[in-house]
């Protein structure tokens, strides 16, 4: 009886926090379609009367027919007055039949994400087999694959490209967003940290020495591959029972 109750309050948890998400704040894309272009905005509201400081990343994902994936990140920080709308970008994008193309806006206050939208083109046509098991969040926003980067040196860059590549090569494919993220240290050093929401999965001392930045990479892969494996198992046990 105390493991059903326990599993009920998790649950119960998971749903009243994603409440949280585009409350406050509102994220939100807009498009405007002529022809094969697509004018994409994002754009912002602060439904409060309290003054916000905020970050955004604005992620475009192009999947092409070969699975091959390109990302292209706009991301900055901005302020909202009570009450504000803004828009934080506009592109263009072109649509390619044979391509599949995800937009992702994601708002930051601090490191909490408060706002967050996506809209996604050919996306039935690049649909994985059935047997692929599949994720989406309570609000009924898919954030699958996810990889976002907070570098401050040329070593966490160099370790972010590393550990991209190597991310989508394997087709991890996650359920939930990665972060590559870069903090001061002692002296002029820096910790590498890779995190699954708030979970470090892996940190270490950054270092100019490609060499150890792929042995680093190596080590991260594997320890994000297991996070995802093993709460895949989580959600089966938890519905068999």
């Amino acid at each position: 009886m105390n493991f059903k109750l326990i599993i009920l309050f998790l649950l119960v948890f998971q749903f009243s926090n994603g409440q949280f998400t585009n409350t406050e704040v509102v994220a939100k894309i807009k498009t405007e379609r002529i022809d094969d272009i697509v004018s994409v905005s994002a754009e912002v509201a602060n439904s409060t009367e309290v003054y916000k400081s905020l970050k955004y990343i604005y992620s475009i994902f192009r999947t092409d027919s070969d699975n091959n994936v390109t990302k292209n990140n706009q991301e900055g920080r901005f302020t909202l007055e009570a009450n504000e709308q803004k828009n934080l970008a506009t592109v263009s994008v072109g649509i390619d039949e044979s391509d599949k193309i995800v937009i992702l806006l994601l708002v930051y206050e601090e490191e909490t994400i408060v706002g967050k939208d996506r809209i996604a083109f050919n996306e039935e046509a690049k649909k994985k087999k059935k047997e692929e098991e599949e994720y989406t969040e309570d609000d009924g926003i898919e954030l699958k694959g996810i990889v976002i980067e907070e570098t401050k040196t040329k070593p966490g860059k160099d370790f972010y490209e590393f550990f991209y590549n190597s991310y989508t090569l394997n087709r991890i494919n996650g359920s939930k967003i990665v972060g590559v993220y870069e903090k001061l240290s002692f002296g002029r050093s820096t910790i590498i940290q890779v995190k699954i929401e708030d979970k470090v999965i892996h940190e270490f001392l950054g270092k100019p020495d490609i060499e150890y930045l792929e042995q680093m990479s190596k080590v991260a892969i594997r320890r994000v591959y297991k996070y995802f494996k093993d709460l895949k198992k989580q959600k089966r046990d938890i519905f068999q029972y």
